[in-house]
């Protein structure tokens, strides 16, 4: 064989080997994943109509001047955002345990061997996912909060009211907390049942015994946990500031307690067999 015809040979077969998967082919196929089953519109309709819908429902009850007196105008509208943890949260767990209760888990490793690739693509998306549709949730509750109080002659708001902004944006860019801590259960747990159970314990159980466990409790143990961690920076400067931590803080705290969850679901995913 000449060396032309080796060289042809070998440029041949170099074409027809077929690309590397990369990144970005893992994203979207993960992506293609999540829009093409009915669940995933249904669970974040839900988030975003829920909410919306609470608020509209609670506001429309209690006239402004009816509000109790331990009522805050600036916080009220925010009922609804007990639909959006719950349901985003939901939706964090399932994008990590769909795959294992059908089985199909094993055909995803198959195609993309490099597991870190199909848990970053997971990741990124239901973050981003949450922070969009979590934005849409917190600005439809606060509108419609403010075109019912006005249609009630009540006050009504707007977003260069002190402290307001703030509020939205903190609220709509923590949305992803916990869906992102959900995912990570549902690695660990690989269990719905057992991961919803856990994150919804995180989220609402420093807010039912919160108020009845001693104060020493309440300083140094639900200061710091997931949720109060998060509210320090969203609501802490509109209520009893004394009640959470310095804002910095908070953060630090919630981004502890996030690195702690994902790097353990990143370190069992990899290592466990599906």
């Amino acid at each position: 064989m000449t060396m032309e015809t080796l060289t042809s040979v070998q440029t041949s077969s170099l074409r027809a080997a077929p690309r590397q998967s990369r990144f970005g082919d893992t994203l979207v196929s993960e992506w293609i994943k999540l829009t093409s089953v009915r669940s995933t519109y249904i669970t974040l309709g839900l988030g975003i109509g829920l909410s919306i819908l609470t608020t509209a429902v609670a506001m429309l009850a209690i006239a402004p001047d009816q509000w109790p007196a331990d009522v805050d105008a600036r916080l009220f509208w925010l009922v609804g955002n007990i639909f959006t943890l719950i349901v985003f949260s939901v939706f964090g767990v399932l994008t990590a345990t769909r795959e294992y209760s059908s089985g199909t888990i094993r055909l995803t490793l198959a195609a993309t061997p490099r597991r870190g690739r199909v848990f970053a693509a997971k990741l990124l998306l239901t973050a981003g996912i949450t922070l969009i549709a979590g934005f849409i949730a917190i600005a439809g509750m606060f509108a419609v909060a403010q075109v019912i109080n006005g249609a009630y002659g009540g006050p009504v708001g707007g977003i260069g009211d002190p402290g307001i902004a703030r509020l939205i944006l903190g609220m709509g860019l923590t949305m992803p907390f916990f869906p992102v801590i959900g995912l990570a259960l549902g690695f660990l747990m690989r269990s719905a049942a057992g991961a919803i159970t856990a994150v919804l314990g995180l989220i609402w159980l420093p807010v039912i015994f919160g108020e009845v466990v001693p104060t020493w409790w309440r300083e140094n143990i639900v200061s710091v946990l997931p949720g109060t961690a998060v509210d320090s920076f969203t609501i802490g400067h509109l209520v009893d500031e004394n009640a959470y931590l310095d804002p910095a803080a908070g953060i630090a705290i919630a981004c502890t307690w996030l690195i702690a969850f994902v790097g353990a679901a990143y370190i069992a995913f990899v290592r466990h067999d599906a």
